[in-house]
């Protein structure tokens, strides 16, 4: 077994965008541009990041649902990125996806043993397949007699449940978990949440667990990766990443969960990040934060960060932390607000 399940290397995806009667490309949207990632077995990854930050697009490169424009994909320490259709269909055992929307995902014609056993029939599983849709429905928290009932007889935490059953059918060693709780309620997130910290204790899988909200990402992950605009700007263990944020970008999500005591909530210090995210067919120039980023520099308009890697296993992509010793390693959170901007308010959305 490799040291990682999964390994990414300066892997891009762009689209082409055409125009005209010809379909003439004129443009490119870089929705992953060169990302360096890795997941080791048994321990999740959260990916966190706005919409249209690229997440999604991550996660199905890394099964290689779709192809990378370039950059390679390590699987168990095999190169995916190179096999035929046919070896990676015969690698789908081992690498399967949640999606975020359970009735979207399946077949609403199909009774849920029968969606649960599709895999089964589709990669000749050797055993009585009846017998262990059975035991994959127990394993998930449901009943047997939920076998014969079709996703609209389902609540949206029971149709999750189904579709994370037919996903371990043959025990993978990766779920790829794409905004596996957002289209639940609190309650029911926190139960699919358990659920799966619970099936990654007993099955030993390892999950790359993508959502935009932090404060859910933390209670699930080892590790938390932040994208912005198609690339990763702050990598580490998920207390540190938390805690100690150091890229102004993931401190600004961070304070915009809010806090339950009204006290601490008005004493926190605010980062709002203004204006929307910019377009992945034309992005900035030098670090893609700083048109946004209430700490810029001159620097920062024109030359790329190289990655700073912190003493506490932190990697961040920031000229805060590469541009002068100083600020090396400090958290942004220890660096005063700039006048020109004012921190936002208790109650203001960031």
């Amino acid at each position: 077994m490799s040291e990682n399940i999964l390994e990414l290397h300066e892997l891009r995806k762009a689209y082409p965008i055409r125009k005209g009667m010809l379909g003439r490309t004129v443009n490119h949207v870089r929705a992953v541009d060169g990302v360096d990632l890795r997941l080791k077995p048994s321990r999740t990854l959260g990916l966190v990041g706005e919409s249209g930050s690229g997440k999604s697009t991550l996660g199905r490169l890394a099964l290689r649902l779709i192809d990378p424009t370039a950059g390679r994909v390590l699987f168990d320490g095999a190169d995916i990125t190179t096999l035929s259709r046919a070896r990676i269909r015969r690698l789908r055992r081992e690498m399967q996806m949640v999606f975020q929307d359970p009735y979207s995902s399946l077949d609403p014609m199909a009774t849920v043993g029968s969606s649960i056993a599709e895999p089964l029939r589709t990669h000749g599983y050797a055993g009585d397949r009846q017998d262990r849709v059975v035991e994959l429905l127990e394993m998930v928290g449901l009943q047997p007699s939920h076998r014969l009932r079709y996703p609209q007889e389902m609540s949206g935490g029971q149709l999750q449940r189904v579709a994370i059953a037919r996903a371990l059918a043959f025990n993978p060693k990766l779920l790829v978990l794409d905004e596996p709780v957002s289209a639940l309620d609190v309650s029911t997130q926190a139960d699919v949440i358990n659920l799966l910290t619970d099936l990654q204790g007993d099955q030993q899988v390892a999950y790359l667990f993508i959502a935009h909200d932090l404060a859910v990402v933390r209670h699930v992950s080892h590790d938390i990766a932040v994208m912005y605009l198609g690339r990763v700007v702050e990598y580490g263990p998920a207390e540190e990443v938390y805690t100690r944020p150091k890229h102004p970008y993931t401190q600004g999500l961070l304070s915009a969960i809010p806090v339950p005591d009204p006290v601490a909530q008005r004493a926190r210090k605010r980062i709002s990040l203004q204006g929307e995210i910019p377009s992945p067919a034309r992005p900035p120039a030098g670090c893609r934060f700083h048109t946004r980023c209430p700490y810029v520099m001159d620097i920062c308009r024109s030359v790329e960060p190289d990655p700073h890697v912190g003493d506490d296993g932190t990697t961040v992509y920031c000229h805060l932390h590469t541009s002068g010793p100083a600020l090396a390693g400090r958290s942004v959170v220890d660096l005063p607000l700039p006048r020109r901007r004012e921190p936002v308010t208790a109650g203001e959305p960031a």
